[in-house]
């Protein structure tokens, strides 16, 4: 049985976008939650101040728009289904997560008016950039907005820590993923230099 080359790739897509989420979860989940109750307790746990999967949102999200919200919603709600307990997260926090770093990626693509480049030129690195510092804001208000609805009172300050939590954790995994990628291109361009001996 022969596979459409259409469906191979989407199967290949889905599972590596996947794949990259889940390992990036999980280091943030089993490594950097805990670093960051040590040493910042007064953080609340569900705001990691180093959201790694943000990077692996972002890039999804720039190169295949739209297509990426279903290529990582399902890796999105297992790893919020396996950390609800440790983390509070609901599972309606990760569609508002991948609406609101589409929206942001989209409204820079719309700002810089380009609407149909997906390489790793250099403005196209400052649109991903950008365009996830964006994201970041608006999922870091989505996800506020969210918490509110279970909570019973309403602390002006509270709710502006809360943002500014969520925005510098999403934007330090972006810049973490970035130069994570600028690295591993560096390496292989290295491999490819030198001659097997």
């Amino acid at each position: 049985m022969k596979i459409n080359p259409f469906k191979h790739d989407v199967l290949y897509i889905f599972s590596f976008v996947s794949v990259a989420y889940i390992i990036t979860f999980s280091v943030t989940l089993g490594f950097i939650f805990p670093l960051q109750q040590l040493l910042l307790n007064n953080v609340p746990s569900y705001i990691g101040l180093m959201f790694l999967p943000h990077g692996v949102r972002i890039l999804t999200l720039y190169f295949y728009g739209w297509r990426g919200i279903l290529y990582l919603l399902p890796a999105c709600w297992l790893t919020a289904m396996l950390s609800q307990e440790q983390t509070g997260v609901v599972l309606v926090s990760s569609i508002v997560s991948l609406l609101c770093c589409y929206l942001g990626v989209q409204f820079m693509r719309i700002l810089f008016s380009d609407t149909v480049s997906v390489s790793f030129a250099i403005k196209d690195w400052k649109l991903m950039f950008w365009g996830g510092v964006v994201g970041s804001v608006f999922n870091g208000i989505g996800l506020t907005s969210l918490n509110q609805t279970y909570k019973s009172t309403v602390d002006n300050s509270a709710l502006l820590m809360e943002v500014i939590g969520f925005v510098v954790g999403d934007v330090l995994g972006l810049v973490f993923c970035l130069i994570s990628i600028v690295y591993l291109f560096r390496m292989i361009r290295f491999i490819k230099i030198v001659p097997d001996q």
